[in-house]
């Protein structure tokens, strides 16, 4: 009998399975008021990715103007994010949020 972590459904079909990859959060950090930055992290060389949650959905209050969100992009071992510029500065606005990031 081999060992190791697997687990099934209900209808026994194994939905994991030691071998696979698996995501993991490698950090958490604030982001927004149209300043970029970046990550570096050498678990990005795996596979990395990234979820955005906003601080305020869009359209919620906003009543004319922009909300410009930020870019993300992954090469290599950096993560950079960035924002655009803003078309009109009295009604633009820059979605703040929090930035969660990880690799497989």
């Amino acid at each position: 009998m081999s060992a190791g972590l697997q687990i099934w459904d209900a209808n026994g079909n194994i939905v994991l399975d030691a071998t696979y990859r698996v995501m993991r959060i490698i950090g958490v950090q604030s982001i927004g008021n149209g300043v970029g930055g970046s990550v570096v992290d050498d678990a990005f060389v795996q596979g990395g990715w990234v979820s955005f949650q906003p601080s305020v959905m869009i359209g919620e209050g906003y009543l004319s103007g922009g909300v410009i969100v930020p870019r993300f992009s992954i090469s290599g071992n950096t993560l950079t994010w960035s924002y655009a510029a803003k078309n009109n500065g009295t009604y633009d606005i820059y979605q703040n949020g929090i930035l969660y990031y990880g690799a497989f």
